[in-house]
């Protein structure tokens, strides 16, 4: 991971990305086969800038980005865009355009659009602030985009590849953003077909799709099934085809069913306890360390995991650029916890309340085994339930006080996570924390507008540090995506960034 920063940290140089995607000159064969996936998430918008884990994979069916995340998920390559070249002067980036791509609906993209939709996107209140560093986006003719940088930035092309700098129609295709986002229109393989919030959306297969012969699949339709009992039913039966991250105690269940196939993908991600530091008790430094120090990660990684996993030692995973392998973190310490506890003025032992998504195995199990090390401790743990829809509300309006919550990464470079999690350009109060360090602030701007790879490492190193120590959140584990799909469904597989291409899946 470090060469490969290394490259990152010296593209100002010589950089020119010229296109890797090939495509056969045919026509476009009928698309086949209606895939049903069953999740525990509701779709949620079309609208880029508000997308969570809820929204992202299926928009990302709709809308496409000019650079594409490589399936290993450390690098970029070309997608809407044939090549991106910085110059001499390290802050001018020329992007020229692919010529053959087409909206959905028969209308051709241009560089308008793509100035539309990056300037939608740099002025939108959630994910915004990935393109920070941009000072402005010109267009000297159809095919090409000049995009200015205000300091050497060495993410750029991962941030172009993020979803929510995703290729829009420009004004919208004369409608409004409430009427756009209701009817999408992207360059993607599938198109809206309908959306029943609660319930289902689905994607039918756009048959003027820019990568000839794609997709394979006539349809895709995402159901929303909360209870992880019922989604594993579904697809042994043969009412669903793939199952969105089945809980880690069925995987034994789901390799021995017949018929069935369960991918464990390797992941840029981490599952965290969050604290809200508005709360009296967790705005004091002591309680948070003591109740890390309290966290037996080997028990959940043995139960909610089944063995996969690890125990998280960082904000960042460890295969994310910078990761620093030497951050201790807080580990579990029960004489560690106690001693934090005592310098606190709840020594004698306090109440405090995790919330829990209803219907997730995973979820409840963290709660019980939380609950059980608390009390050790003295802290007793009240456990409450609410609808994972609803519960992501209450948690964004700081209306909790524990609960867990995780992060995946969509670009190749930590910028992302760091900025959102820890720095106020990321307009979430710290990742819904409220947590506040001036110095971690001031080491995350010192990462984003350096180029040289150990004067961004120094940094990082620094935040991955003081984070763990000030114990913004508890780090809990590392864990793989997990799926499992019928085995007559080929071509799925989901990347480190945690994203799908469905143009390359077939059903038989």
């Amino acid at each position: 991971m470090k060469s490969r920063m290394k490259v990152l940290g010296g593209l100002f140089a010589t950089i020119t990305i010229l296109a890797t995607v090939v495509v056969p000159l045919t026509a476009n064969a009928a698309p086949t086969g209606d895939l049903i996936f069953v999740r525990n998430q509701d779709f949620a918008t079309f609208n880029p800038d508000l997308a969570q884990n809820d929204s992202i994979f299926i928009q990302q069916q709709v809308y496409e980005p000019l650079f594409m995340i490589t399936p290993n998920g450390q690098d970029v390559k070309p997608w809407l865009a044939k090549s991106g070249t910085v110059g001499s002067d390290k802050v001018t980036w020329t992007i020229k355009l692919r010529t053959d791509i087409k909206f959905s609906d028969g209308t051709p993209m241009t560089s308008a659009d793509v100035k539309f939709s990056l300037d939608k996107a740099t002025a939108g209140e959630g994910w915004g602030f990935l393109n920070t560093a941009i000072d402005s986006i010109s267009t000297p003719s159809a095919d090409t985009v000049v995009i200015k940088t205000k300091f050497p930035w060495a993410p750029l092309l991962s941030d172009l590849a993020c979803f929510s700098n995703a290729i829009l129609k420009n004004n919208y295709g004369g409608k409004t953003a409430d009427e756009f986002f209701k009817a999408p229109i992207g360059t993607g393989p599938f198109v809206l077909d309908h959306w029943t919030p609660g319930t289902e959306i689905k994607l039918t297969a756009n048959k003027t799709y820019w990568q000839p012969g794609k997709p394979y699949l006539n349809s895709v339709t995402w159901k929303y099934v909360v209870d992880d009992n019922t989604r594993e039913f579904m697809l042994k039966g043969g009412q669903a085809d793939i199952n969105e991250e089945p809980p880690a105690s069925s995987i034994a269940s789901l390799k021995a069913a017949p018929g069935i196939k369960v991918g464990l993908f390797p992941a840029a991600q981490s599952r965290f306890l969050a604290f809200n530091h508005k709360v009296p008790a967790l705005s004091d430094v002591h309680v948070r360390r003591a109740i890390s120090y309290a966290i037996d990660r080997k028990a959940l990684i043995k139960v909610v995991l089944s063995g996969n996993g690890f125990a998280s030692n960082s904000i960042l995973a460890p295969n994310v650029g910078f990761y620093d392998a030497k951050t201790p973190g807080i580990q579990y310490d029960m004489k560690a916890a106690a001693k934090e506890l005592a310098l606190s003025k709840y020594k004698k032992g306090l109440t405090l309340e995790f919330l829990a998504s209803g219907g997730s195995i995973e979820d409840n199990a963290v709660a019980s085994i939380l609950q059980a090390s608390f009390k050790k401790l003295g802290i007793k743990l009240v456990i409450k339930t609410q609808e994972p829809s609803v519960k992501r509300k209450t948690q964004k309006a700081m209306e909790y006080q524990m609960t867990t919550t995780g992060w995946t990464m969509d670009i190749s470079d930590p910028d992302e996570l760091l900025t959102f999690a820890l720095s106020p350009e990321g307009g979430t109060n710290a990742f819904y924390t409220n947590y506040k360090n001036k110095k971690v602030i001031a080491a995350v701007k010192k990462g984003q507008v350096n180029v040289d790879p150990k004067v961004r490492q120094a940094a990082y190193s620094f935040v991955q540090k003081q984070v763990a120590e000030d114990a913004m959140m508890g780090f809990l584990y590392n864990a793989p995506y997990k799926y499992a799909w019928r085995s007559n469904i080929t071509g799925f597989a989901v990347t480190p960034t945690y994203s799908y291409h469905m143009e390359d899946v077939k059903k038989k």
